[in-house]
């Protein structure tokens, strides 16, 4: 048998929450170009790519530690990498206000509704309980 996987199910859950992010970021896009016009669509893209960004981030931060690992290292890893993704997150949203010419309501309402992903995959993810 090989070495177990470090985080596997936990990368699983990342890996599910990007698709959900990518999924409802490609909706509102399409929605905002049906409904508004195309920079509306673009900005929605901006909004969810500023989600999924941050997401992959610290998901490289926290999943890259070895197997055998302290549990109070991966722990500050952990804070440390949620703290960066939020300042990532300011930056990335500030880069696109005032470089990218957006529209702020899709870039922010795209963002805020790919939040929905970690609620979603808890949701969905099986835990390994039974009733």
């Amino acid at each position: 048998m090989g070495r177990p996987e470090p985080f596997a199910g936990a990368k699983r859950a990342t890996k599910r929450i990007v698709a959900i992010q990518a999924t409802i970021t490609l909706l509102a896009a399409a929605a905002c170009l049906i409904l508004v016009d195309v920079k509306a669509a673009y900005s929605a893209v901006v909004g969810g790519g500023i989600s999924i960004i941050a997401t992959l981030y610290f998901a490289r931060q926290v999943f890259s530690l070895p197997v055998g690992t302290p549990a109070e290292k991966i722990a500050t890893r952990f804070y440390l990498g949620e703290a960066l993704k939020m300042g990532l997150t300011v930056v990335l949203f500030s880069i696109a206000i005032v470089w990218l010419r957006v529209s702020f309501l899709p870039l922010f309402s795209t963002y805020t509704a790919t939040l929905m992903a970690y609620w979603l995959v808890l949701l969905i993810t099986d835990t390994g309980k039974t009733s």
